[in-house]
């Protein structure tokens, strides 16, 4: 199922030069929901695609009276990912808050309450108001907001309990109360009942030209399908969906779907990537699959996307006071003056904040939103390993980068005796970015017919693949170099001015890269590098974080 950590932030817009990605928000741990990405950690029935953004807008004022349940819940798989709370909530931490309100056959329930000076956690429970089958519902709205009502950004994971007959699930924001004790309300806004519906395309595998097929339902006109040899074996297939309702373009999962002749599907063997916006506008979707199930094994294919089925229209606030007495088992706070000096400008770590469920460490940087080149970050505490992520929530500070580390699942940290136990920063797995030079890359020749040239750049040998299909010139990059991370983004100088092509695909794990300039006139064109990047796998920085001042 797919978390809500792992989905990213960045769009792609035609022609215009896109930014470096950031792909430890793509990999690593992704807060933002604008672009959509299958996690393959684990496969549960109810797909996690929930809204992290809260979105404001006009709630309707329900009347219903608050009510408290005390029934107990198997928190453990909704926790999977949050082994610091699953580790309080067994210990016996946080604050029981078991309130409930109900209306229009809804019930919304808050059971548990985790504050400390990291995070605020809430469990909750849904309990639907007509049959779901264990469907995904979504909201309209779903916010924390303080005693001003101003709303507090987070985001919420859940999923279905058949057992019980609810979704249960957790709010979760970086929002830290000021006061030991504060009054909030946790509240939803419209219930949306999603499926998923499925529309039969004639798909040929075995034709790699533009594929259009008409859907003219649900606020989708059409899906335009092209496929493209990734590697030796698995083929590449990207979908362009053009809607008639923009607001559905944000809210569906939209893609491709494969059955072999059981009716079984075939899997993708690299987490498809949903929702980027295409070169036009368009939603667009890439997805990867074995060449030889892809053309050989397939029966038949579908449109596949989600729906809203039915709603319940009603806003379920729940009036809580919060404590961080029920977490206090003691917080470290820590000053630190660390230089990194392995860290490209002047990067230094400036605290340490340890609470019973997370550990966060602060990173001072004078360039702004200077991106960390490890991909893999780690806390060694008195020899126990946590593993870290690169915070991206809430209003991020230009000049300042959090590393956040879950607590353990098998206990929670002995905070009082932190102090005296040695700390190790652990990064590994370093990728550094660099500027491209002046060195132009000429393709010549271009026709529908692949060619493939290899060039030197900055040392390393760089392979180009490049074509027409469709009126388009397609070019793709790699390397056999396994420390080449891959190039970013190509350019193309018209009256001196830089044209950028549109990115199509790209995996530092394999260096490879495409892009596309739409509507090519021409036969040569002389191509630069923006960005590319160099990979170091066995790289690893080891800080003790001992030095206090």
């Amino acid at each position: 199922m797919n978390t809500v950590e792992s989905k990213i932030k960045n769009h792609m817009k035609h022609s215009d030069h896109i930014e470096y990605p950031d792909f430890d928000k793509m990999f690593n741990s992704i807060q933002m929901d604008e672009l959509r990405v299958a996690d393959q950690l684990t496969e549960r029935s109810q797909r996690g695609k929930t809204k992290v953004a809260i979105v404001l807008g006009v709630s309707i004022a329900v009347m219903a009276t608050p009510v408290y349940a005390a029934f107990q819940y198997d928190w453990s798989d909704v926790l999977s990912h949050k082994s610091g709370i699953e580790s309080a909530l067994q210990a016996g931490y946080g604050q029981s808050i078991e309130q409930s309100v109900t209306a229009h056959g809804v019930t919304l329930t808050v059971h548990n309450a985790f504050v400390d000076d990291n995070r605020t956690v809430l469990l909750y429970t849904i309990k639907p108001g007509m049959e779901t089958d264990g469907a995904e519902i979504r909201y309209d709205q779903i916010v924390l907001k303080d005693s001003e009502g101003t709303p507090i950004e987070g985001h919420y994971y859940q999923q279905w309990n058949e057992e019980q007959g609810v979704y249960q699930g957790y709010f979760e924001t970086d929002w830290v109360m000021s006061e030991n004790q504060s009054d909030l309300q946790f509240a939803i806004t419209g219930v949306r009942y999603l499926q998923d519906i499925q529309e039969d395309i004639t798909l040929d595998p075995k034709n790699t030209n533009t594929q259009k097929f008409n859907i003219q339902k649900d606020g989708i006109e059409t899906v335009e399908v092209q496929s493209f040899q990734h590697t030796e074996d698995q083929i590449m297939i990207r979908s362009n969906v053009t809607f008639t309702d923009t607001e559905l373009k944000e809210q569906t999962w939209a893609r491709i779907t494969a059955y072999d002749p059981n009716g079984n599907m075939i899997k993708e063997t690299e987490s498809p990537v949903y929702g980027i916006a295409g070169a036009t506008g368009a939603y667009s979707s890439t997805q990867i699959l074995n060449e030889q199930q892809f053309k050989e094994r397939t029966d038949h294919f579908t449109f596949t996307y989600t729906h809203e089925k039915e709603r319940t229209d009603g806003t379920w606030n729940v009036d809580l006071s919060l404590s961080k007495q029920q977490m206090e088992t003691g917080v470290v706070k820590k000053e630190m003056d660390i230089p990194l000096n392995s860290l490209d400008g002047e990067a230094r770590i400036s605290g340490v904040v340890v609470t019973p469920t997370k550990v966060r460490l602060t990173i001072d940087h004078q360039k702004d939103y200077y991106r960390m080149p490890y991909r893999t970050y780690q806390l060694e505490v008195d020899g126990r390993v946590l593993e870290g992520y690169v915070s991206l929530e809430g209003t991020l500070n230009p000049n300042q980068t959090e590393l956040r580390f879950e607590q353990s699942n098998s206990s929670v940290i002995d905070v009082s005796s932190v102090a005296n136990k040695p700390i190790t920063l652990i990064a590994k797995d370093r990728v550094d970015e660099h500027a491209g030079d002046q060195t132009s890359i000429r393709l010549k020749d271009i026709s529908t017919q692949p060619q493939t040239i290899t060039s030197e750049y900055e040392g390393f040998h760089i392979n180009w693949t490049y074509y027409l299909k469709d009126g388009n010139l397609y070019v793709g990059s790699s390397s056999p170099e396994s420390t080449f991370g891959g190039i970013n983004q190509t350019y193309f100088l018209d009256a001196g001015e830089k044209q950028y092509l549109t990115p199509l695909y790209f995996n530092d794990s394999d260096n490879k890269h495409m892009e596309v300039f739409h509507d090519f006139k021409g036969k040569n064109i002389d191509l630069y590098v923006w960005n590319y990047t160099t990979k170091e796998p066995d790289g690893e920085l080891r800080i003790p974080l001992n030095s206090t001042k």
